[in-house]
């Protein structure tokens, strides 16, 4: 039963996330929002560098002083065929600081790289790898800045093919997203 809820939290944080970044697409793209810095994702899969600057951001701006949590996403390309994803949810508040989940486990961190298969100029399919679902995955986010401007931080990890045995190693990974 946990896995089916642990993956049904990993799919709802991937719509999440992508509804997210649909709706950035009404801000102005790349650059620096509010004097605090430019906007970018980027990390290397399996050794390959990878930039998902495209329509990058992190979740609403949080309407308390407790940070409950952080979504952070953006895209290869303005197209949406490759995109990558982080969401950390905590009760009692994220803060700056390092998080890391190992396996299952009870620390609802997550990051996702997504592959959307297009025909027609339709999407047919996502392939998601995701971490932390399975034994072997891990993830570790590290917040260096959280601010009224958005989140800065760093992270990595190994992520498994949803449905499959394929794993992908997330390294280098680096963030400066504004709140949408």
């Amino acid at each position: 039963m946990k896995n089916i809820t642990s993956r049904v939290q990993h799919v709802l944080v991937a719509a999440l996330v992508m509804a997210m970044i649909g709706l950035s697409g009404c801000k102005k793209n790349g650059g620096t929002a509010d004097g605090e810095g430019e906007k970018f994702l980027n990390c290397k899969i399996n050794g390959k560098y990878y930039e998902f600057n495209s329509g990058v951001n992190a979740n609403d701006k949080p309407s308390t002083d407790t940070v409950h949590f952080v979504v952070i996403g953006g895209w290869e390309k303005p197209d949406k065929i490759k995109g990558f994803g982080i969401g950390l949810t905590l009760p009692e508040g994220a803060k700056e600081a390092t998080y890391t989940a190992t396996g299952p486990t009870d620390l609802e961190l997550n990051g996702q790289y997504y592959i959307q298969e297009m025909k027609d100029g339709k999407i047919m399919n996502t392939i998601v790898y995701t971490g932390v679902q399975g034994e072997g995955t891990n993830f570790k986010l590290t917040i260096t800045s959280l601010t009224e401007w958005g989140v800065k931080g760093t992270f990595s990890g190994k992520l498994e093919l949803d449905g499959g045995d394929d794993v992908v190693n997330v390294t280098e990974g680096k963030f400066s997203a504004p709140y949408n």
